[in-house]
């Protein structure tokens, strides 16, 4: 589990988050959602300590991450997994070579424990067959599958997802959406997935925080969004047509 308390930060003087507080559950998919420019990307770059927070705590299971030092931030940044907008692959790297990555870089295990360990992953995700393939081979649905396999290599207990479905069809954002779910569930992993596409929040938002000119303006789950009394949040959320049509079919 993590949970932000109280944190703000500011640029040069302008805040960009103020006095945020939330809870991300473990074993749940929880999402950040916003416009562009609510700070919601700040909000995960802070979490995860790539940004400095002006107040605040950022709990890890109890641990503050304002209070560690480097050597315990790196020791925690070794129990969190990364899936990038982009995918991020190595383009001179096999896709076993891609998820084995971490897992030589951190891991202290042996080579053949490495190579089990990273066909496991893919096994996992469907992608057993891209091994010795390139990620200028595979599609991109494909190449977001195998960043998801590196991600879980070494087995985190956070896994963060910036964008996920940035560049992919409906289908295929649908499976990584799915897969994502699957992994946090199976694996009890607390995710927090960075996005904007509504879609993978009727899917699977289980738990959602709605930032809003860098205040949290609303949290709860894909079911209660309907009946949300936040005028920011109905305005974001059912600015479609087709959304405005499923919530008058569950009114």
């Amino acid at each position: 589990m993590i949970e932000v308390q109280n944190i703000s930060k500011s640029f040069n003087g302008v805040e960009v988050l103020h006095n945020i507080s939330a809870v991300f559950e473990s074993g749940k998919t929880n999402l950040i959602i916003g416009q562009s420019g609510s700070g919601k990307t700040v909000l995960m770059k802070s979490i995860i300590a790539l940004h400095r927070v002006d107040s605040g705590q950022i709990l890890y299971d109890g641990r503050n991450v304002p209070d560690m030092r480097r050597k315990e931030l790196k020791k925690l940044r070794r129990e969190i997994g990364m899936l990038f907008q982009g995918s991020a692959l190595f383009d001179s790297l096999t896709v076993g070579e891609n998820v084995m990555y971490p897992l030589e870089m951190f891991s202290g295990k042996e080579k053949d424990e490495i190579i089990e360990r990273a066909k496991f992953c893919l096994e996992r995700v469907e992608l057993t067959r891209a091994f010795d393939l390139y990620p200028s081979e595979i599609s991109g649905g494909m190449q977001k599958r195998a960043a998801i396999a590196r991600a879980i290599a070494l087995n985190p207990k956070y896994l963060f997802c910036d964008e996920p479905n940035s560049g992919l069809d409906p289908k295929t954002s649908l499976v990584i959406d799915q897969l994502i779910s699957e992994i946090t569930r199976e694996f009890n992993i607390t995710t927090i997935v960075n996005t904007h596409d509504m879609n993978s929040v009727m899917e699977i938002g289980e738990n959602i925080v709605f930032i809003y000119k860098g205040n949290k303006a609303w949290q709860g789950s894909k079911e209660q969004i309907y009946d949300a009394d936040c005028q920011e949040l109905n305005d974001f959320v059912f600015a479609s047509d087709l959304f405005k049509k499923v919530k008058a079919v569950c009114k």
